[in-house]
């Protein structure tokens, strides 16, 4: 018995080794206090970084370092001893009795060595047996990537991989940072009457309808569409938990929400029990501090849940409202409820006791306190000094947006004016009979949550089904659609240049009524906002927003929403933001949502001439209430600047119709009212770029672009609707260096700070269209546009691109990089999910790399990357995009520009599924030819043709100036084929190939056996060939060629808007030297003109595009038709 018993004794210490081991290894691998604060931002910092926020005697104490850590282990061992689910009762009834273990949230990370985020989460998943989509990226660096996941305990204790670390998800750390400091400080929590600050003193406050964001761990609750499905079980166990601590099962009694019974009460833990700062399951006295009297947790529980009211008005009213892609719910707390409601969402103890329920829940991943919106402008007094200033027809943020040259809009000289295209506005309401918007019609037909009638002359949707449809004097949504599209009309049918004209006169307004009672705004939600504006077929697919909530940088449960569904759902909208008017107040004070990922955030600069007061330096100066950023995790915001301080545009005036330019001292309108008025802040920014963007939008939609380059003319190219990453990527590679400084206006000084490119004032720059795309006759860019390309890890795409100044280039090569990054965890502060990025290396010469951003490395922080390179003539560089780290497949957009050469060669792009490793043969200086077939192969388009010429060493020329003109030639078995020529000296004053092989190509028509090497189009008017093409005069040739032409008929002259090009439209026969003519090939032993009864030609003017294969001809007939 002796020996049995010593045998024992020495298991039982066996069993406690291994036991006290396995615990010291746990231990190990808990993430520290200060790798947690440097992954999130929480409520956790609140208490034991920035201020001791549970005292609330004291909450300015700061804790020291030893009762920081001292507080972060104890809640991490209450964390753990929680998880233990055998040790506690449970959070919610088990009525079904399974018994299982539950899954808890850890925060998970691993370093292992050389791998992307993805092939982590993968070692991940397979250790904890989890899948991989039931994750969400905390932080994915080189070093280390860190997921959120609901797991067992026993699972996470037999995980021993050296790489891993984790710690508990506990209740304090899901808690966003600042919102129950918000809760407590902020003294309009209670509905008040809003505010228009009409002197400039601050920003518009709104009535606030307050909502809590709960952010789910994914694929442990329900999916969004069930998203009211999730709440109602949550919530269920909020009330299980308050019913257990009341012991009170009849505390629900006209809700939807369900009661639980005295048994299954026993079994359930009470709320104080089970939240971290009120439990006491606690040994450390510090902690144990924490539940005293003073403790704010403490007494919003006391005077909230544990109240005689229990908080009861509250739930009665809860309503859920849905977050698009995201696994989670919002929560509007305060709907149809009053400040005298006991216990209503008024009362700030009982939306914390709320918070704290949410908190404890598994299934619960964040918890985030909406925010008031706030609409960023102020109003300008509209004395008749400044009415004076105001010029008809001249809008200045039109000239500083498209060209920065005073007065120069080169867009609407090529009748780019948004045409085609709608812009859609979600603000505080919408005076429609302004003249800026007004339509005769008077049709109530697009009013309406579907409601869509595109006949109209301005507005072709208002959604007034979530708000009041009612506008103020003076209201805030008129003003800022007015900036993006309004366009003057007196009496709703003829257009004219107004005051006021925004910067795309031309396009459609989709307007959202957010507006309600007293001027205020309220949010309708993302997936609202987006599917009232965008789902239509004619749908806005530029969004304005030019309002916000106070984050102060850090990612909230609203960026969440706004990046999933700008990812995922509308991936053709550009989402533009106004970045705020609190510059002045701090140093991060960019707004939400202009501080997520995915959205185009703008800043305020200053006007010009006849829109500045006295001391107002001009547009590369910015106004000091701009808000700056950058993030709180460093990326940069805002993304670009616009006019938007002193900028005249339509005023309200909700008792007339038809107000107009009347506020102008001039007699021809001066009975019509004040229809327009002066306004500032970044709220008139945004619909400033917001319809530059159509510009922009209306011209990829009208062809002005092939697959992958811009050629500069409309119909040179194909339609192409381009993505939000593109447009975007665009307007920020265009972008140009402000070189003032930040003013205080008005009229004051100027401030002595740093103001650079790449800061959180400017960000990249002033819009500049001019220096985004090609506009013939008016730039010289060159433009190399790539929509929307997907990646995976481990490629790497590269694009080698030749420079070429010979024609007096100038510009810059400007590379932007742009892609829509997956939505990040709530709080992060590595919010970067999917790291791609853009190197630009030199060939040749000083084989030079180049780093975006102004940096001397890659950028793995931002979504948005620049290289800008001063070239010069003959220099070859290769721009490489490179999956560097993903968590998965990702889509990105690139725009080159600068002068480049015609060639551009992407044969050297990797695709595999490793990293990728730099091919070492030297590169080629052309791009490889094609193989000779028997058979032609292809029927290249005027782009691929382009390149071919090019590789020919053909030189570019111009028709008229502006417009392009490539040849047709053969090349091997594949024709080209390109614009033709208006005269012979066009023709004799360039390398192509000319007469000579219109004669060679005759000849082997006439069953000769000369080798045609390359075709031109060419006019026929040569007195020695015009006999090679008559049929009266060489029928032996038309017998031969099946040339078969009337002399009545006529050919449409080629696509351009350009009169100077074209010639005057006759029913006559002309010449090839008075029209342009574009005709097709048919086979290679005999020329055929293809005629339609829509598209004819006389015999005198007939143009001939020569090819070698019957299999071109209907692409050339098409082309032909589609340009007529």
């Amino acid at each position: 018995m002796t020996r049995i018993f010593i045998a024992y004794l020495t298991l039982l210490s066996a069993v406690a080794s291994i036991v006290m081991a396995s615990e010291t290894l746990l231990a190990e691998k808990m993430i520290s206090r200060e790798h947690f604060s440097s992954l999130l931002r929480t409520a956790f910092e609140d208490e034991v970084t920035f201020s001791h926020l549970t005292n609330k005697n004291n909450r300015n104490r700061q804790l020291s370092q030893e009762e920081s850590d001292r507080v972060w282990l104890d809640i991490l061992n209450y964390g753990m001893r929680w998880t233990q689910s055998k040790h506690h009762r449970a959070l919610r009834p088990d009525p079904d009795k399974t018994g299982s273990e539950p899954k808890h949230p850890y925060v998970l990370c691993s370093r292992a060595t050389n791998k992307s985020g993805l092939e982590r989460l993968q070692l991940l998943a397979q250790s904890l047996g989890i899948s991989v989509e039931r994750s969400q990226t905390v932080s994915n660096t080189d070093e280390e990537s860190c997921f959120i996941v609901s797991v067992t305990s026993s699972t996470i204790q037999t995980a021993h991989e050296t790489d891993i670390s984790f710690t508990p998800l506990v209740d304090i750390m899901k808690i966003a940072s600042g919102g129950v400091s918000f809760i407590l400080e902020d003294a309009q929590w209670q509905p008040t009457a809003a505010s228009t600050s009409a002197g400039g003193d601050g920003p518009l406050r709104t009535t606030h309808v307050a909502s809590l964001m709960v952010d789910l761990i994914p694929g442990e609750g329900v999916n969004a569409v069930n998203s009211s499905t999730a709440a109602t079980q949550i919530l269920n166990d909020v009330i299980a938990m308050i019913q257990s601590s009341i012991n009170n099962i009849n505390m629900i009694s006209s809700s939807n929400l369900r009661s639980t019974s005295n048994q299954q009460l026993s079994n359930i833990v009470h709320m104080r029990d089970a939240f971290s700062l009120t439990s006491s399951l606690h040994n450390n006295k510090l902690l144990l501090s924490f539940t005293d009297s003073v403790n704010v947790w403490s007494e919003a529980l006391f005077s909230g849940f544990e109240a005689n009211h229990h908080c009861k008005n509250m739930f009665d009213l809860l309503q859920v409202r849905e977050r698009g892609e995201i696994e989670g719910f919002e929560l509007l707390l305060n709907a149809q409820q009053t400040v005298e409601d006991e216990g209503t969402a008024w009362n700030k103890n009982c939306v914390i006791s709320l918070i704290i329920g949410l908190s404890v829940n598994q299934s619960v991943q964040s918890v985030d306190v909406g925010r008031p919106l706030e609409i960023s402008s102020f109003d300008e007094e509209t004395s008749s000094t400044t009415r004076e200033l105001a010029v008809q027809g001249i809008t200045n943020p039109q000239w500083i947006s498209q060209s920065g040259v005073v007065n120069e809009r080169p867009f609407f000289d090529n009748h780019l004016d948004g045409s085609g295209q709608t812009v859609g506005i979600a603000d505080a309401g919408l005076d429609t009979d302004n003249c800026y918007f007004y339509d005769s019609s008077n049709s109530e037909d697009f009013y309406g949550r579907y409601s869509w009638d595109m006949s109209q002359r301005k507005v072709v949707h208002y959604d007034s089904d979530f708000a009041d449809r009612r506008e103020t004097n003076r209201g805030h949504g008129t003003a800022v659609a007015a900036a993006a599209v309004g366009r003057r009309s007196f009496d709703g049918l003829v257009e004219s240049s107004g005051y006021a004209d925004g910067t795309a006169p031309g396009s459609k307004l989709a307007f959202l009524d957010m507006g309600v009672e007293s001027a205020a705004i309220q949010d309708p939600g993302v997936v609202r906002l987006f599917e009232s504006l965008s789902q239509a077929d004619n749908g806005a697919k530029i969004v304005v927003g030019s309002w916000g909530r106070s984050y102060y940088g850090v990612y909230s449960s609203f960026c969440k929403d706004y990046d999933a569904i700008l990812r995922d759902t509308f991936t053709d909208v550009l989402f533009v933001t106004s970045s705020g008017n609190t510059g002045s107040t701090g140093t991060i004070t960019v707004q939400n949502p202009a501080d997520c990922k995915n959205s185009v955030a703008v800043g305020s600069g200053l006007n010009y001439g006849n829109d500045i007061r006295s001391n107002e330096l001009g547009i590369d100066y910015l106004a000091d209430y701009s808000s700056k950023g950058p993030t709180a995790d460093g990326r940069i915001k805002p993304d670009i600047i616009a006019p938007g301080h002193f900028l005249l545009t339509a005023n309200a005036n909700v008792d007339m119709v038809g107000e107009c330019d009347g506020g102008i001292p001039d007699s021809r309108y001066g009975a019509r009212g004040d229809g327009v008025r002066y306004v500032s802040g970044t709220s008139f920014a945004a619909p400033t770029v917001a319809g530059s963007a159509a510009l922009i939008r209306q011209y990829f939609i009208e062809g002005w672009c092939t697959t992958d380059r811009c050629c500069g003319s409309k119909g040179c190219g194909s339609s192409i609707s381009p993505s939000n990453s593109l447009m975007k990527a665009l307007l920020l590679n265009g972008a140009v260096p402000m070189t003032g400084k930040v003013q205080k206006v008005p009229n004051g000084a100027v401030l002595e700070e740093s103001f650079a490119v790449y800061d959180g004032k400017q960000g990249f720059g002033r819009i500049n269209l001019l220096n985004s795309v090609p506009l013939y006759g008016s730039n010289e860019v060159q433009l190399i546009a790539v929509n929307d390309k997907t990646i995976t890890y481990g490629n790497e795409h590269d694009y080698i691109i030749d420079i070429d100044t010979s024609n007096g280039c100038s510009s810059d090569l400007k590379v932007t990089l742009v892609w829509m990054d997956p939505p990040g965890a709530t709080g992060c502060l590595n919010c970067l999910v999917n790291d791609l990025d853009v190197v630009v290396e030199e060939i040749g010469g000083s084989s030079k790399i180049y780093y975006p951003n102004g940096l001397s490395r890659r950028d793995n922080t931002n979504t948005v990357e620049r290289t800008v390179i001063n070239t010069s003539n003959g220099e070859r560089f290769r721009v490489s995009v490179k999956a560097t780290n993903l968590v998965s497949e990702q889509r990105y957009s690139l725009a080159i520009a600068g002068c480049l050469a015609d060639d551009i060669d992407t044969s050297r792009n990797q695709q595999t599924n490793s990293p990728s490793k730099r091919p070492t043969d030297a590169p080629t200086s052309k791009r490889p030819t094609n193989k000779q077939t028997t058979k032609l192969t292809s029927c290249m388009s005027p782009d691929e043709c382009n390149k071919a010429r090019k590789q020919k060493g053909i030189k570019r020329m111009f028709v008229g100036e502006n417009f392009p003109s490539y040849g047709c030639f053969i090349k091997g078995n594949t024709a080209f084929f390109g614009l033709g020529f208006t005269s012979k000296d066009q023709i004799e004053n360039t390398d192509l190939p000319g007469y000579r092989q219109r004669l060679m190509c005759q000849l082997e028509a006439s069953g000769t056996n000369t080798t045609i090497d390359y075709l031109s189009v060419e006019p026929s008017s040569a007195p020695s060939l015009q006999p090679s093409i008559s049929p009266t005069i060489h029928p032996t040739l038309n017998q031969t060629s099946g040339l078969t032409m009337q002399p009545t008929q006529k050919l449409t002259p080629w696509p351009t808007n350009d009169a100077s090009v074209l010639p005057t439209p006759s029913t006559t026969a002309k010449t090839a030297t008075d029209e342009a003519r574009w005709w097709p090939k048919i086979d290679k032993r005999k020329i055929e003109c293809v005629l339609s009864t829509d598209y004819k030609a006389d015999v005198a003017g007939a143009n001939v595009v020569f090819g070698t294969e019957d299999d071109c001809v209907e692409y050339l007939v098409e082309l032909l038709k589609k340009h007529g």
